[in-house]
């Protein structure tokens, strides 16, 4: 419900509210940006985890590339920048989307990859869908008829108490792998710390505009996602132990991302 109805009408109603907000350089800027974050990560990812077991590895380079930017991070980037920012967040994570369900998926996969299959999943997900739509209403600056208008609104205002009931949800179901190593606070201070610590020097030294590195900075900084933990299960790559890192940056996350915000407001 949340990921196929609640969250595309979240992004569309970021669109419909921000027409003229951004032009068409500025919205390919914003992606080319996102699209290098998600190679830098990729690139990453080679250096990393070496000595681990296949399992683990494919765990942790998985939860570095792919963060719960598109679940967590866009009601957090709405309510921290408003509704330009939430613009920026919806382009910014297409390629995060395609890591999500497509490139990054490649670390479970041990038979036959069928990239054909992975394409056509990703450019179907529903957010990619209603993000091409909230793009093309703001090139074309059409303004869907003000029923349309109030129901998608109304939709969209459940976004941030059901992800929140969501997250909640998954916390629980795995609380009983509330076991700390050092495995595991490693992978954290990555996640949550020297991520989001190196985008916002890259994006400061780069010169890009507040709302851009705020924007890219509290993406980065978001905990592992929770699909980590559903792909783990269906190729039996360390489920628990990808439960115990979703349950564990979460937490940690909620001490965090109130410092990233604040930061990102004020420097």
């Amino acid at each position: 419900l949340v990921i196929d109805v609640i969250f595309p009408c979240y992004v569309l109603n970021s669109f419909i509210h921000n027409i003229g907000l951004l032009d068409g350089a500025e919205m390919l800027f914003v992606l080319a940006a996102g699209v290098l974050v998600q190679g830098g990560l990729l690139l990453v990812n080679c250096f990393l985890y070496r000595g681990q077991p296949p399992d683990r590895r494919a765990v942790l380079r998985y939860g570095t590339a792919v963060s719960n930017s598109a679940f967590l991070g866009l009601p957090l980037v709405g309510s921290v920048f408003g509704d330009p920012g939430l613009v920026y967040a919806s382009i910014f994570v297409i390629a995060l989307r395609i890591n999500t369900f497509g490139v990054a998926v490649n670390y479970f996969h041990t038979g036959r990859k069928d990239f054909r299959g992975q394409l056509k999943a990703v450019l179907l997900q529903p957010s990619i869908l209603a993000t091409a739509v909230g793009i093309v209403i703001m090139l074309t600056r059409w303004r869907p008829p003000e029923w349309g208008v109030s129901v998608i609104s109304s939709l969209a205002a459940c976004s941030t108490p059901l992800s929140m009931l969501t997250i909640g949800a998954v916390i629980h179901a795995y609380s009983k792998e509330m076991r700390l190593d050092l495995l595991t606070v490693q992978y954290t201070l990555l996640r949550l710390i020297l991520i989001p610590a190196a985008l916002f020097l890259l994006f400061s030294a780069a010169g890009a505009a507040p709302l851009l590195r705020g924007t890219a900075v509290l993406l980065g900084a978001m905990p592992a996602g929770t699909t980590m933990v559903l792909f783990a299960d269906k190729y039996g790559q360390g489920a628990s132990f990808a439960g115990k890192l979703v349950l564990v940056t979460t937490l940690f996350s909620m001490l965090t991302l109130p410092v990233w915000s604040y930061l990102c407001l004020t420097l």
